[in-house]
C-alpha cells in the first residue's frame, strides 16, 4: 500500500465539515426552536457555545480533509 491515503477518510472528513457547518448556522439563527439545548437554556436564542463547538468541529474536519486528501495521478 505504501504511501497511499484512504479516500474514504477524505470524504468522511468533508461530510463532518458540512454537517458541522449546518449545525453551526442552525444555532446562529434566532427565534427558532433549537431542539438539542439543555432544559435550563432558552431554546429560541442564539447559542454561542454550540456555535463555537460546531465551528471548531468544522475546522477539524477541514484539517482532516487536507491531511487525508488523495494524491493526484500526475507526478
Amino acid at each position: 500500500m505504501g504511501n497511499a491515503k484512504n479516500p474514504v477518510l477524505f470524504y468522511v472528513a468533508i461530510a463532518v465539515t458540512v454537517v458541522a457547518l449546518l449545525f453551526c448556522v442552525y444555532h446562529l439563527i434566532p427565534n427558532i426552536y433549537h431542539v438539542p439545548v439543555p432544559a435550563y437554556a432558552e431554546p429560541t436564542k442564539v447559542h454561542e457555545k454550540y456555535v463555537a463547538f460546531f465551528a471548531g468541529l468544522a475546522v477539524l474536519g477541514v484539517i482532516g480533509a487536507l491531511i487525508t486528501r488523495p494524491k493526484t495521478g500526475a507526478k
